[in-house]
Order: C-alpha cells, then structure tokens, then sequence
C-alpha cells in the first residue's frame, strides 16, 4: 500500500510540470513587428519605393530666399540638393523613409532666368527655369510724374536681404524741355539707411542730362566695378546737378511713378527733398528728408545685370 502512494505521488509531480500552455486566442508565433516598424528574423521586410513631390517654385526677387519644399517618402539618408545654374544654393538629408517634407531656402543673388534642378541620392528629379525679377517697381504704366531738380529730390529704398553685386540701377524719366545747361547731369546715388532716411553714399553714378529725352526712357546708370551691398536697407536717390546760372534756368526731368493709393499717406519706402533755395545767389541748401503727401511707387530699379 505505501509503495503505492509513492508511485502516485511522483506521477502527479511529473504530469504536473510538464503540462503544455496552450497560446492564447489572437496570439501568433514567430516573427513580430517591432514598435519601430522594422521586423524581428523571420519575417520579410515590407518594400519601400521612393517617390516626391515639389512645391511650385514660382518667381523669385532679387536677394531674397525663395523657399522650395520636396515631400519625400522612402529616401532615409539621402542628400536633398538644390542646384542654380549648375551650383548648389541648398542641401539637407532625408532622415526617415517616412513622409517627410524637405524645406529649402534658395537665396536669389542674381536676377534673370536661371535654370534650377533638384537633385535626391545625386539622380536629377526636377529641372525648371527660375525668373529672378530685379528690386524696385518696373511697372510703367500711366502717366504720372514727380520733377527731379537742383532743388527737387527723390528717392525710394530697397531691401537686401542676402548679399548681391549691384551693377545697374535704371530710373525710368523724360524731360519737358530741351537741354538747358551745358554742365547739367542727372546723377544716381546709392545710400545707406539712416533712421528711415538715406544715409552715407555708397556709390554714385552721373550720366549727362541729354540722356534723358522728351519721352519716357529707361536711363542706365551703370557701377564699374559694381556694388557689394550686405544685408540692409539702402535708398536709391535721383538728383540733378547744375552748376551754372541756376537762378536763371532750371533743368529738370520728370521721374515716372505709379500711384498705389491717392488716399493713404506716403509709404516708408519712398521720399523727397525740397531744398531751401537762395533767391539771390541761387544755390540751393539741404532741408530734410519728408514722406510722399500720397503712396506711390517711383520707377527705379536695382539689378545685377547689364
């Protein structure tokens, strides 16, 4: 009887330890999905196709960044590189095959039509033209007018937001009458921003006043060498210079304008000097610089290009 006891107690224990668990409902074997989304061994990796998009580059302005986005899916690792003219003006990784959105600044130091492509893992996967516009107001239509005199000065500001060579600025004018004075120049100037004012001169240009014609023309002023503007503001100043018998005859051009709004106040970017003039010698002395008495927009303009 005792030995029996025994022999069914070591059975219990045995069958007891080594009963099998049975997996729970929904429970699988094998390989599993990691939270990363990767895959433990044994099981196959999920195919991954590369595929983008681009944002509409659209027109750009001189000095300033234009933004580009490239939305990039399965491409971990790769380099995102935006191309002008054939040298890259922006870069940046890829860092997950997930949907990831690209952002690139493309600084325009140049205007004109440049050719600008983009470029994942080194293969070219976008390629389109690109106008740059030049700084200032080209609109040229209507028929208004401001005077530009000994006595009569105008001027607008530009921005600069990324370091350019400035080559040219054009004002768009014409003159009423025929030249007056034999040493008469119209003379451009380019001027740091004081306190929203022009300030110090950074460079000038004079061209004879014949330049100038009796219809409206585009009248070059060209720097040699050009202009290094940093980031700033600068105003682009139109004066005329006359040295003889100012108090008898007055040259004189007239500096087109496009009226942005007759109701408001002058802008920020624009502004004149009425100088104070001596009835009896003629010579005109500086004033202050003042606001439009409307918003307007003078027809000069700043470009790299010749």
């Amino acid at each position: 009887m005792k030995n029996l006891i025994v022999i069914l107690l070591a059975a219990i224990l045995i069958f007891g330890c080594v009963n099998p668990v049975t997996p729970k409902s929904g429970t699988t074997t094998g390989a599993q999905t990691t939270p990363s989304g990767g895959t433990t061994v044994g099981q196959p990796a999920e195919s991954c196709t590369q595929s983008q998009t681009f944002s509409d580059l659209g027109s750009g302005v001189l000095s300033k960044t234009t933004e580009l986005v490239a939305t990039v899916t399965c491409a971990a690792g790769k380099n995102v590189v935006v191309k002008v003219d054939g040298n890259a003006a922006a870069t940046a990784q890829v860092s997950t095959n997930a949907t990831q959105e690209i952002k690139l600044g493309i600084p325009a130091t140049t205007d004109g039509t440049h050719k600008v492509t983009v470029e994942i893992g080194g293969e070219t996967l976008l390629s389109k033209d690109w106008l740059v516009k030049p700084l200032g107001t080209q609109d040229i239509k209507g028929l208004e007018t401001d005077a530009v005199s000994f006595k009569e000065w105008r001027a607008i500001a530009v921005d600069i937001d990324n370091p350019i060579s400035a080559a040219r600025v054009k004002a768009y004018v014409k003159t009423q009458q025929f030249h007056l004075q034999p040493n008469s120049n119209i003379l451009l100037e380019v001027r740091k921003d004081n306190g929203a004012k022009p300030g110090d001169l950074v460079g000038s240009v004079r061209n004879p006043i014949s330049s100038v014609t009796q219809t409206d023309n585009w009248v070059n002023f060209d720097f040699d060498p050009a202009l290094s503007l940093s980031p700033g503001r600068y105003w682009l100043v139109l004066k005329v210079e006359q040295t003889e018998d100012v108090n008898l005859v007055s040259d004189l051009v007239q500096l087109h304008y496009v009226t942005v709004d007759k109701t408001a106040s002058g802008n920020d970017h624009t502004s004149q000097m009425l100088l104070s003039v001596n009835e009896k010698t003629g010579v005109a002395s500086e004033s202050q610089w003042t606001p439009l008495n409307y918003d307007k927009e003078y027809n000069i303009v700043l470009t790299t290009s010749k």
